[in-house]
Protein backbone atom coordinates (compact mmCIF):
# COMPACT_ATOMS: atom_id res chain seq x y z
CA UNK A 1 0.00 0.00 0.00
CA UNK A 2 1.48 3.33 -1.01
CA UNK A 3 1.11 6.39 1.13
CA UNK A 4 -0.01 9.70 -0.35
CA UNK A 5 2.38 12.34 -1.69
CA UNK A 6 4.61 9.66 -3.17
CA UNK A 7 6.30 9.43 -6.54
CA UNK A 8 8.13 6.35 -7.77
CA UNK A 9 10.25 5.96 -10.85
CA UNK A 10 11.99 2.96 -12.31
CA UNK A 11 15.47 3.57 -13.72
CA UNK A 12 14.97 4.49 -17.39
CA UNK A 13 11.35 3.41 -17.02
CA UNK A 14 7.85 4.80 -16.52
CA UNK A 15 6.87 7.07 -13.66
CA UNK A 16 4.05 6.45 -11.19
CA UNK A 17 2.82 9.62 -9.46
CA UNK A 18 0.70 9.65 -6.29
CA UNK A 19 -0.42 12.82 -4.47
CA UNK A 20 -3.13 14.28 -2.25
CA UNK A 21 -3.69 17.09 -4.79
CA UNK A 22 -6.17 16.43 -7.62
CA UNK A 23 -3.92 18.32 -10.03
CA UNK A 24 -1.60 15.30 -10.10
CA UNK A 25 -3.99 13.74 -12.63
CA UNK A 26 -2.92 16.21 -15.32
CA UNK A 27 0.52 14.58 -15.28
CA UNK A 28 -0.94 11.71 -17.29
CA UNK A 29 0.10 13.76 -20.34
CA UNK A 30 3.79 13.53 -19.41
CA UNK A 31 5.30 11.08 -21.86
CA UNK A 32 7.23 9.22 -19.13
CA UNK A 33 4.27 8.92 -16.74
CA UNK A 34 2.17 5.75 -16.87
CA UNK A 35 0.05 6.08 -13.72
CA UNK A 36 -1.27 9.03 -11.73
CA UNK A 37 -3.30 8.77 -8.53
CA UNK A 38 -5.27 11.38 -6.60
CA UNK A 39 -5.40 10.17 -3.00
CA UNK A 40 -8.90 11.01 -1.80
CA UNK A 41 -9.65 8.75 1.19
CA UNK A 42 -13.26 7.63 1.36
CA UNK A 43 -15.26 8.79 4.37
CA UNK A 44 -16.67 6.24 6.79
CA UNK A 45 -20.19 7.02 5.55
CA UNK A 46 -19.22 6.54 1.89
CA UNK A 47 -17.47 3.24 2.59
CA UNK A 48 -20.44 1.87 4.54
CA UNK A 49 -22.91 3.08 1.90
CA UNK A 50 -20.90 1.33 -0.82
CA UNK A 51 -20.78 -1.93 1.12
CA UNK A 52 -24.50 -1.76 1.82
CA UNK A 53 -25.27 -1.08 -1.84
CA UNK A 54 -23.27 -4.09 -3.03
CA UNK A 55 -25.05 -6.47 -0.68
CA UNK A 56 -28.42 -5.46 -2.12
CA UNK A 57 -27.53 -4.69 -5.73
CA UNK A 58 -28.07 -6.41 -9.05
CA UNK A 59 -24.56 -7.78 -9.57
CA UNK A 60 -24.57 -7.02 -13.28
CA UNK A 61 -24.09 -3.42 -12.20
CA UNK A 62 -24.43 -0.33 -14.36
CA UNK A 63 -22.78 -0.16 -17.78
CA UNK A 64 -22.90 2.71 -20.25
CA UNK A 65 -21.30 3.73 -23.54
CA UNK A 66 -21.68 7.25 -24.90
CA UNK A 67 -21.02 10.88 -24.03
CA UNK A 68 -20.70 12.36 -20.55
CA UNK A 69 -23.85 14.45 -20.20
CA UNK A 70 -26.66 15.41 -17.82
CA UNK A 71 -28.74 12.37 -18.80
CA UNK A 72 -25.93 10.05 -17.75
CA UNK A 73 -25.47 11.81 -14.42
CA UNK A 74 -29.23 11.61 -13.77
CA UNK A 75 -29.15 7.85 -14.38
CA UNK A 76 -26.26 7.43 -11.97
CA UNK A 77 -28.00 9.53 -9.34
CA UNK A 78 -31.08 7.30 -9.55
CA UNK A 79 -28.95 4.21 -8.81
CA UNK A 80 -28.19 5.47 -5.31
CA UNK A 81 -31.12 7.78 -4.63
CA UNK A 82 -33.10 5.64 -2.20
CA UNK A 83 -30.34 4.56 0.18
CA UNK A 84 -28.62 6.11 3.18
CA UNK A 85 -25.68 8.24 2.08
CA UNK A 86 -26.22 7.22 -1.53
CA UNK A 87 -25.64 10.84 -2.46
CA UNK A 88 -22.01 10.43 -1.40
CA UNK A 89 -21.49 7.58 -3.87
CA UNK A 90 -23.15 9.59 -6.62
CA UNK A 91 -20.96 12.61 -5.86
CA UNK A 92 -17.85 10.43 -6.14
CA UNK A 93 -18.82 8.99 -9.53
CA UNK A 94 -19.91 12.42 -10.78
CA UNK A 95 -16.53 13.85 -9.74
CA UNK A 96 -14.78 11.09 -11.69
CA UNK A 97 -16.85 11.90 -14.79
CA UNK A 98 -16.14 15.62 -14.39
CA UNK A 99 -12.39 15.04 -14.02
CA UNK A 100 -12.27 12.61 -16.94
CA UNK A 101 -14.11 15.03 -19.21
CA UNK A 102 -11.94 18.00 -18.20
CA UNK A 103 -8.67 16.13 -18.65
CA UNK A 104 -9.34 14.09 -21.78
CA UNK A 105 -12.31 15.73 -23.57
CA UNK A 106 -13.72 12.40 -24.77
CA UNK A 107 -16.51 12.17 -27.30
CA UNK A 108 -17.38 8.70 -26.03
CA UNK A 109 -16.60 6.78 -22.87
CA UNK A 110 -17.29 3.34 -21.46
CA UNK A 111 -18.48 3.51 -17.85
CA UNK A 112 -18.89 0.56 -15.50
CA UNK A 113 -20.14 0.78 -11.90
CA UNK A 114 -19.81 -2.77 -10.65
CA UNK A 115 -20.92 -4.20 -7.28
CA UNK A 116 -18.23 -6.79 -6.51
CA UNK A 117 -17.70 -9.49 -3.90
CA UNK A 118 -14.75 -11.02 -5.76
CA UNK A 119 -12.07 -9.89 -8.19
CA UNK A 120 -13.08 -9.59 -11.83
CA UNK A 121 -9.53 -9.86 -13.23
CA UNK A 122 -7.36 -11.32 -10.45
CA UNK A 123 -4.41 -12.13 -12.74
CA UNK A 124 -1.95 -9.32 -13.45
CA UNK A 125 -2.17 -8.02 -17.01
CA UNK A 126 -1.23 -5.03 -19.16
CA UNK A 127 -3.88 -2.36 -19.54
CA UNK A 128 -5.47 -2.31 -22.99
CA UNK A 129 -7.03 0.73 -24.61
CA UNK A 130 -5.83 4.33 -24.40
CA UNK A 131 -6.43 5.33 -20.79
CA UNK A 132 -8.69 4.24 -17.93
CA UNK A 133 -9.84 6.00 -14.77
CA UNK A 134 -10.41 3.68 -11.83
CA UNK A 135 -11.69 3.96 -8.28
CA UNK A 136 -13.01 1.60 -5.61
CA UNK A 137 -15.42 2.34 -2.75
CA UNK A 138 -15.85 -0.01 0.20
CA UNK A 139 -12.26 -1.19 0.60
CA UNK A 140 -8.83 -1.34 -0.99
CA UNK A 141 -8.74 -0.80 -4.72
CA UNK A 142 -7.02 -1.85 -7.92
CA UNK A 143 -3.61 -3.50 -7.56
CA UNK A 144 -0.64 -2.53 -9.73
CA UNK A 145 3.04 -3.34 -10.09
CA UNK A 146 5.89 -1.20 -11.39
CA UNK A 147 7.32 -2.40 -14.70
CA UNK A 148 10.75 -3.11 -13.20
CA UNK A 149 9.29 -5.86 -10.99
CA UNK A 150 7.48 -7.70 -13.78
CA UNK A 151 8.66 -11.06 -15.11
CA UNK A 152 7.16 -13.01 -17.99
CA UNK A 153 6.75 -16.74 -18.54
CA UNK A 154 8.29 -18.20 -21.73
CA UNK A 155 5.98 -18.13 -24.74
CA UNK A 156 4.17 -21.37 -25.41
CA UNK A 157 3.33 -22.70 -28.84
CA UNK A 158 0.92 -20.38 -30.74
CA UNK A 159 0.97 -17.88 -27.86
CA UNK A 160 1.25 -14.26 -29.02
CA UNK A 161 1.67 -12.41 -25.73
CA UNK A 162 3.66 -13.75 -22.76
CA UNK A 163 1.93 -14.47 -19.45
CA UNK A 164 2.91 -12.28 -16.52
CA UNK A 165 4.29 -14.29 -13.61
CA UNK A 166 2.51 -13.53 -10.34
CA UNK A 167 4.69 -10.87 -8.68
CA UNK A 168 5.95 -11.04 -5.13
CA UNK A 169 3.45 -9.60 -2.65
CA UNK A 170 6.05 -7.05 -1.50
CA UNK A 171 6.11 -5.60 -5.05
CA UNK A 172 2.33 -5.17 -5.30
CA UNK A 173 0.76 -1.75 -4.66
CA UNK A 174 -2.94 -1.16 -4.00
CA UNK A 175 -5.06 1.92 -4.45
CA UNK A 176 -6.82 2.96 -1.25
CA UNK A 177 -10.56 3.17 -0.67
CA UNK A 178 -11.69 6.30 -2.53
CA UNK A 179 -8.49 6.95 -4.53
CA UNK A 180 -8.97 8.06 -8.14
CA UNK A 181 -6.29 6.95 -10.61
CA UNK A 182 -5.56 7.07 -14.33
CA UNK A 183 -3.80 4.14 -16.02
CA UNK A 184 -2.25 4.45 -19.47
CA UNK A 185 -2.93 1.53 -21.79
CA UNK A 186 -1.11 0.04 -24.75
CA UNK A 187 -2.97 2.27 -27.23
CA UNK A 188 -1.68 5.55 -25.77
CA UNK A 189 0.70 6.96 -28.38
CA UNK A 190 4.27 5.73 -27.81
CA UNK A 191 3.25 3.93 -24.60
CA UNK A 192 2.73 0.43 -25.95
CA UNK A 193 5.69 -0.82 -23.89
CA UNK A 194 4.79 1.17 -20.76
CA UNK A 195 1.16 0.16 -20.21
CA UNK A 196 0.34 -0.19 -16.52
CA UNK A 197 0.34 -3.73 -15.11
CA UNK A 198 -2.78 -4.18 -12.98
CA UNK A 199 -5.11 -6.68 -11.35
CA UNK A 200 -8.51 -6.24 -9.77
CA UNK A 201 -8.76 -5.43 -6.04
CA UNK A 202 -8.12 -8.23 -3.58
CA UNK A 203 -11.13 -9.64 -1.75
CA UNK A 204 -11.41 -11.55 1.51
CA UNK A 205 -14.52 -13.25 2.87
CA UNK A 206 -17.48 -10.89 3.28
CA UNK A 207 -15.82 -8.13 1.21
CA UNK A 208 -18.17 -5.86 -0.72
CA UNK A 209 -16.85 -3.08 -2.96
CA UNK A 210 -18.04 -0.86 -5.78
CA UNK A 211 -15.49 -0.90 -8.60
CA UNK A 212 -15.76 2.06 -10.98
CA UNK A 213 -14.08 2.18 -14.40
CA UNK A 214 -14.17 4.88 -17.07
CA UNK A 215 -12.54 3.99 -20.40
CA UNK A 216 -11.61 6.49 -23.10
CA UNK A 217 -13.19 5.26 -26.35
CA UNK A 218 -12.91 8.28 -28.64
Amino acid sequence: MLDSATATEAVNGPKYLIDEVAGVLSNIYDKDTSLVCYCAPSSWATTKAAQSYVKKANHEGFQYQGAINEELLSEIELLFKNMAHGDLIFQHVALMCEMFEALLEPKEIGLRILPCIQGLSPAFHEQNGVVKMVSTLGGSGERWVEKQFIKYAPLEKNQISPTIIQPKSSDVNSLCDGDIALFKGKDWLEQEHNAVITASPSFSAQCAKICIYIDYLS
